[in-house]
Protein backbone atom coordinates (compact mmCIF):
# COMPACT_ATOMS: atom_id res chain seq x y z
CA UNK A 1 0.00 0.00 0.00
CA UNK A 2 1.08 3.58 -0.70
CA UNK A 3 0.77 6.83 0.10
CA UNK A 4 -0.58 8.64 -2.41
CA UNK A 5 0.81 12.02 -2.82
CA UNK A 6 -1.82 14.62 -1.59
CA UNK A 7 -3.32 17.39 -4.60
CA UNK A 8 -3.45 20.94 -4.34
CA UNK A 9 -6.71 21.57 -4.22
CA UNK A 10 -8.13 24.46 -6.41
CA UNK A 11 -11.61 26.44 -6.50
CA UNK A 12 -12.64 25.39 -9.69
CA UNK A 13 -14.70 22.52 -9.88
CA UNK A 14 -14.45 19.32 -11.88
CA UNK A 15 -16.69 16.55 -12.70
CA UNK A 16 -15.26 12.59 -12.07
CA UNK A 17 -14.78 11.85 -15.45
CA UNK A 18 -12.45 15.28 -15.48
CA UNK A 19 -10.67 14.62 -12.40
CA UNK A 20 -9.87 10.92 -13.75
CA UNK A 21 -7.89 12.71 -16.40
CA UNK A 22 -6.28 15.09 -14.16
CA UNK A 23 -5.07 12.04 -11.79
CA UNK A 24 -4.02 10.28 -15.15
CA UNK A 25 -1.69 13.48 -15.85
CA UNK A 26 -0.35 13.56 -12.40
CA UNK A 27 0.19 10.02 -11.93
CA UNK A 28 3.52 10.52 -14.69
CA UNK A 29 4.80 12.45 -11.94
CA UNK A 30 4.92 9.91 -9.43
CA UNK A 31 8.26 9.04 -9.69
CA UNK A 32 9.33 7.93 -5.89
CA UNK A 33 6.10 7.61 -3.67
CA UNK A 34 6.15 6.17 -0.16
CA UNK A 35 5.66 2.33 0.97
CA UNK A 36 2.41 3.22 3.88
CA UNK A 37 2.17 -0.92 4.22
CA UNK A 38 3.24 -4.26 2.91
CA UNK A 39 1.68 -7.51 3.43
CA UNK A 40 3.10 -10.28 5.74
CA UNK A 41 5.10 -12.31 3.27
CA UNK A 42 6.79 -8.92 1.56
CA UNK A 43 10.43 -9.30 2.83
CA UNK A 44 11.93 -7.26 -0.17
CA UNK A 45 10.55 -3.92 0.63
CA UNK A 46 9.31 -2.31 4.24
CA UNK A 47 7.35 0.66 5.02
CA UNK A 48 9.06 4.05 4.70
CA UNK A 49 10.42 2.72 1.62
CA UNK A 50 10.93 5.19 -1.42
CA UNK A 51 9.39 3.18 -5.00
CA UNK A 52 8.62 3.57 -8.30
CA UNK A 53 5.46 1.61 -9.60
CA UNK A 54 4.28 0.92 -13.43
CA UNK A 55 2.39 4.39 -14.11
CA UNK A 56 -0.26 2.03 -15.68
CA UNK A 57 -0.39 0.20 -12.41
CA UNK A 58 -1.56 3.27 -10.66
CA UNK A 59 -3.65 3.93 -12.81
CA UNK A 60 -5.90 0.79 -12.43
CA UNK A 61 -5.27 0.32 -8.57
CA UNK A 62 -7.27 0.51 -5.94
CA UNK A 63 -7.43 3.54 -3.53
CA UNK A 64 -8.78 3.15 -0.10
CA UNK A 65 -8.81 5.89 2.08
CA UNK A 66 -7.33 5.34 5.89
CA UNK A 67 -7.12 8.09 8.66
CA UNK A 68 -7.80 10.44 6.11
CA UNK A 69 -5.37 10.22 3.99
CA UNK A 70 -5.96 7.99 0.75
CA UNK A 71 -3.93 4.94 -0.04
CA UNK A 72 -2.91 3.49 -3.54
CA UNK A 73 -2.85 -0.58 -3.14
CA UNK A 74 -0.20 -2.37 -5.76
CA UNK A 75 1.06 -5.67 -5.76
CA UNK A 76 4.76 -6.36 -5.16
CA UNK A 77 5.69 -6.70 -9.56
CA UNK A 78 4.28 -3.30 -10.14
CA UNK A 79 6.96 -2.07 -8.03
CA UNK A 80 9.99 -1.69 -10.28
CA UNK A 81 12.34 0.49 -8.29
CA UNK A 82 12.89 0.82 -4.38
CA UNK A 83 15.45 3.04 -2.83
Amino acid sequence: MLNRPEQKKSSIEVSEAQQRELDMVLMKEWTKLTVFAVGDEVTTIKAGDKVYAYVNSLANAEVLEVDGSKKIIVSLPEIVVVW
